[in-house]
């Protein structure tokens, strides 16, 4: 049976791709939300129809119909590479779900489905050797008493062939050949002239003798899925709507558009061309783009021509080298070379000359320059031409005057000594890099076309003629658009000298270099004045960057040291409450604990932010927020502590629902600090009112009011001004007000970073008003409230696999537990390099999520992040680490994202912080 359905199928176009997927289901033809289903795709190696690349990455143009299908169907693919046999048995029993590549023969549709569509249409090929000498190419009469290679099973393709040899008169003997192994060496072998085949058959050692229309092929479903082929179907359906033409595309982009034959010589070529020295070519030496030397080595068309000439002849060429265009005939009358390289004239100008020149090589541009002053309407005008070239007869009229080369054209142009001059687009542009020509102006829509051939003194020599144009005759397009894309696409900057200067501003000129000679005598005189003051500031600016870099690493030596510790005392208190196993008066004292904790936990901050702002480094964020958000954050943590201490709190927020964009965390911040100031020195019974408003809105910007005001004690004048400074509190302060006197420095700086002036208004035993506006755009975009979070009741991570890599014992025993508590499976690694052995060492899939700490001995979790997502395998890239550190300062964040860390959970954190930590990074993948 394998054999059977084998002897069916052309094994080299069956082919399938490897789409690179994505998290997010594509939409589906009909339109409807589907979700992404994965295919298993055959995907026999095939040039041109299915593509295996070394890297492991894929191509050709069952590849891009696949890349194209997904954006319509969402499926994503798991292709599976192999044999072609083994793979279409495969198939044929449904083991697949595609396949692409497919010819329709007979009794396919008994064991595939096809779709509607096809997916293209190649050419056959009548292939031969090409050291066959009996063969020319495209002469059909060579192919007369011929035996050719078909492939028995291909009755469709037969009959088109039967079809051509008949219609052309052409007697050939077919030999039919049961299996493809056998069809596919059937030239290799010997065993016959011709191979009737495809473009995936061509290769170096063949040529083509014909060209035939093929059958067209598919990309099939297996035979027990019509719903997979009915979508396949509409989703070609949709692409050639929007794209008719996308399968011809596919065609040239991975199937030559023509085919480069060996030339075929006469024997009496052939030994010209065995026994020819090297052929002398007479060149201008400087005449870009067609001939230039750079470091002594020859460049431009001419020699890129020739060494394309010399790879399909054999022959070697030499130059021979004149000063002008005009002097390159003589060199052949002369016998001092036997053809011109950069011929530029029309077949009669050739005639005329006696000369024969070959069929054209490359078209040049060539583009009218004329003097500014000069006005080509005029008659008499004086056109500058290369001496030996001929002017058009299509162009400006008026009295020619020679010159050796186009340089001394152009500069004739700028001169005035004539008025203008045809130069070929690119020898301009070379021209305008070496020199400034400020008279020269360009006319563009007066640009002419020319040619450039070789030339041969007549009577010419037939053989070498003939073997040249043959030559030229077999250059492909491609070859010759290679050819202009090198020479012709540079571009150079003319320099900006004294010179071009001078010419287009002279006055500028004058008057700069008077005053850079006043300049420089300033300078020399006042140079030692600074010198030394010079010296003085670099030593006290290297002072001051060493004293900063010092309290830097101090305070992040620092957080770290009291925030691993207070990890363990904030997690350890968590994990009891969670528990449920303690008693009132126990639970009682681990809320004080926990109370105790964020305190110290709220000073330590503060004293980094006050760091961060004196050293310059706060910076504040700018993304869209919800006011009545912030309001309802707020309201959240000071109600309850308000009811506690029977104070009134009253939030006159009148901006609900505005949007704005800014920096909401900072902002929370002021407020929150300006509010516990409040709360702090108001006795119970008063009251305080938190009031926002948008005062002004224009232009897309809202100026906005904030004031906390309360009923407390108040603040003496004297001091109205000293409690805004650091670790500064009002001399009548309350005994047992706890503080550090950082939060009214704090908010003071941050609301002046946002453009704003926190002001105070207050009198003692009358409470105070801190107050301030700011500027901040309005978001005109839609965005979702952030409600309170809701109890959990399910955690959807249940079940899922972390590694967590952490060297503290306590820390990573309250990592763990929090982590089990909702059921998902947890493992540790004790330090970096740990982590990723036991990363690499399970299967693909297998963790879910990392938790990394930073700091960690061996190796600490930023060498490990750029390890793991180093390794080879699909779920490297894409794993979420989150970095788990105690350094919180915004370069530490910095540096853990180029590592390839996805997320940061400072420490101490708090079991909600890391389940939402974790929802959201693996939400992200």
């Amino acid at each position: 049976m394998l054999n059977i359905r084998w002897n069916r199928f052309i094994p080299l176009m069956a082919a399938a791709i490897l789409l690179i997927t994505c998290s997010v289901p594509a939409r589906a033809a009909d339109g409807e939300e589907s979700e992404a289903r994965v295919l298993t795709v055959a995907f026999p190696n095939s040039p041109g129809i299915s593509e295996v690349y070394e890297d492991g990455t894929f191509g050709g143009s069952v590849y891009d119909w696949l890349h194209e299908i997904s954006k319509y169907t969402g499926w994503e693919y798991e292709f599976v590479t192999g044999e072609a046999t083994e793979l279409l048995d495969e198939m044929s029993r449904g083991g697949y779900d595609l396949m692409g590549g497919m010819y329709y023969l007979e009794g396919y549709d008994e064991i595939y489905s096809y779709p509607k569509y096809v997916m293209g249409a190649n050419y056959s090929l009548l292939m031969y050797h090409r050291d066959d000498d009996t063969i020319k190419s495209f002469d059909y009469t060579t192919l007369n008493g011929k035996t050719i290679g078909v492939f028995k099973k291909a009755v469709s393709k037969i009959d088109r062939l039967q079809k051509f040899l008949n219609f052309n008169h052409i007697e050939c003997e077919l030999i039919y050949y049961d299996t493809s192994e056998e069809y596919g060496k059937c030239l290799d072998h010997d065993e016959v002239d011709l191979m009737y085949g495809n473009d995936v058959y061509m290769n170096e050692e063949y040529n083509v003798a014909a060209k035939i229309e093929a059958d067209p092929y598919y990309i099939v479903t297996s035979h027990d899925e019509p719903e997979l082929c009915r979508q396949l179907s509409e989703a070609m359906s949709a692409i050639y709507s929007a794209n008719p033409n996308f399968a011809d595309e596919l065609y040239e982009k991975y199937f030559p558009s023509e085919y480069i034959n060996t030339i075929d010589f006469t024997p009496k070529e052939q030994e010209f061309l065995n026994q020819s020295g090297p052929i002398r070519v007479a060149v201008v030496k400087q005449m870009y783009p067609l001939y230039y030397e750079d470091g002594g080595t020859p460049r431009g068309i001419v020699p890129d021509c020739l060494a394309l000439i010399a790879g399909r002849t054999g022959l070697e060429f030499e130059y021979v080298y004149v000063g002008a265009y005009g002097e390159l005939q003589g060199l052949l009358e002369n016998g001092e070379a036997d053809m011109i390289g950069s011929y530029m004239e029309t077949e009669r100008t050739a005639d005329a000359a006696g000369l024969a020149c070959t069929a054209p090589l490359v078209p040049l541009d060539s583009t009218l320059v004329r003097n500014k002053y000069s006005d080509l309407s005029k008659d008499g005008l004086v056109i500058a031409v290369p001496a030996g070239k001929s002017l058009s007869s299509a162009g400006i009229k008026g009295t020619v005057r020679e010159y050796p080369q186009y340089e001394d054209c152009l500069r004739a142009v700028n001169r005035g000594e004539a008025d203008c001059a045809y130069i070929p687009a690119s020898s301009l542009e070379w021209l305008y890099a070496q020199d400034y020509y400020a008279n020269v102006t360009i006319s563009v829509d007066m640009a002419q076309k020319e040619q450039m051939a070789f030339a041969i003194l007549r009577p010419v020599n037939v053989l070498l003629y003939s073997v040249i144009s043959k030559a030229i005759g077999n250059l492909a397009d491609a070859e010759i658009n290679s050819v202009l894309s090198q020479d012709l696409l540079p571009t150079f900057a003319a320099p900006a000298t004294f010179k071009s200067l001078l010419y287009t501003n002279p006055v500028m000129v004058i008057s700069i270099s008077v005053g850079f000679v006043v300049l420089a005598a300033a300078v020399f005189l006042l140079f030692n004045a600074y010198k030394m003051k010079t010296r003085i500031m670099r030593v006290k600016l290297e002072k001051a960057e060493e004293t900063s870099r010092a309290k830097s690493d101090f305070l992040s030596r620092m957080s770290h040291e009291i925030r691993t510790p207070m990890n363990a005392i904030i997690g350890l208190t968590n994990l009891a409450m969670m528990k449920g196993e303690a008693t009132p008066s126990v639970r009682e004292d681990l809320g004080k604990i926990d109370t105790s904790a964020k305190f110290l936990l709220s000073l330590l901050n503060d004293v980094l932010d006050m760091s961060k702002i004196e050293s310059q480094k706060m910076k504040l964020s700018a993304a869209p927020f919800r006011m009545d958000d912030l309001v309802e954050q707020l309201e959240d943590i000071f109600m309850l502590q308000a009811e506690q201490k029977q104070l009134k709190l009253v939030f006159d927020c009148r901006p609900q629902d505005g949007l704005y964009v800014g920096d909401s965390m900072r902002l929370s911040q002021i407020l929150t600090n300006l509010l516990s100031n409040a709360y702090k020195f108001t006795d119970p019974g008063g009251r305080i009112t938190l009031t926002i408003r948008e005062e002004e809105r224009e232009g897309g910007e809202a100026i906005l009011f904030f004031s906390v005001r309360d009923t407390g004690i108040g603040i003496r004048p004297e001091d109205q001004e000293r409690i805004f400074l650091s670790f500064e509190q009002a001399a009548d302060k309350k005994p047992n007000a706890p503080g550090t006197g950082l939060g009214l420095a704090i908010s003071k700086s941050l609301v002046e970073l946002m453009g704003g002036k926190l002001s105070l208004n207050s009198r003692p035993d009358e409470g105070a008003e801190f107050s301030f506006t700011v500027r901040l755009p309005v978001y005109c975009g839609a965005l979702e409230s952030k409600k309170a979070p809701k109890k959990r009741t399910s955690l959807p991570l249940a079940g899922m696999h972390v590694l967590v890599a952490e060297d503290n014992d306590i820390n990573a025993e309250i990592a763990i537990e929090l982590l089990r508590i909702q059921q998902i499976e947890a493992d540790r690694a004790a330090d970096g390099r740990q982590a990723v052995e036991m990363f690499a060492s399970r299967p693909e899939g297998y963790y879910g999520a990392i938790l990394m700490d930073v700091n960690m001995p061996v190796m600490d979790g930023m060498q490990a992040a750029v390890q793991i997502r180093a390794l080879d395998r699909a779920d490297a890239l894409c794993i979420p680490i989150l970095a788990m550190t105690a350094n919180t300062f915004q370069e530490d964040r910095e540096k853990t994202r180029q590592a390839g860390m996805t997320g940061f959970l400072p420490k101490p954190f708090e079991a909600q912080q890391l389940y939402e930590a974790l929802e959201g990074a693996v939400a992200r993948t």
